[in-house]
């Protein structure tokens, strides 16, 4: 079965979370290069198997989002600690986007 190809508006948010730093390089004073994380969570209707949201993402250097022992993929209990839960940080970065387009930083 083929993937279903993003909406404009889904092309949107995934190049706005890409625009920005890596969240937790920020929070410890460093701005590293983000790549996209889509965040699963059965209350939110993903978990394993099923499709993430678009919406659903946030940002994170390779290093915090998989490769490192503090990472979410890895790590996910230490990072939790240290930077909070991905719907915390996922409700700072829909504000961050928002501040942003206001600004007229980020289309």
């Amino acid at each position: 079965m083929a993937k279903k190809r993003p909406t404009k508006l889904e092309k949107e948010r995934l190049q706005a979370v890409a625009d920005l730093p890596c969240y937790a390089c920020f929070q410890d004073g460093f701005e590293n290069q983000s790549e996209v994380h889509h965040i699963r969570s059965l209350k939110r209707g993903s978990g394993m198997g099923l499709r993430p949201s678009h919406f659903d993402t946030i940002p994170l250097c390779s290093g915090h989002h998989r490769t490192n022992k503090i990472s979410v993929h890895l790590g996910k209990k230490e990072f939790e600690k240290r930077y909070g839960t991905e719907l915390e940080i996922l409700e700072k970065t829909n504000r961050e986007i928002e501040r942003c387009r206001e600004n007229q930083d980020i289309f």
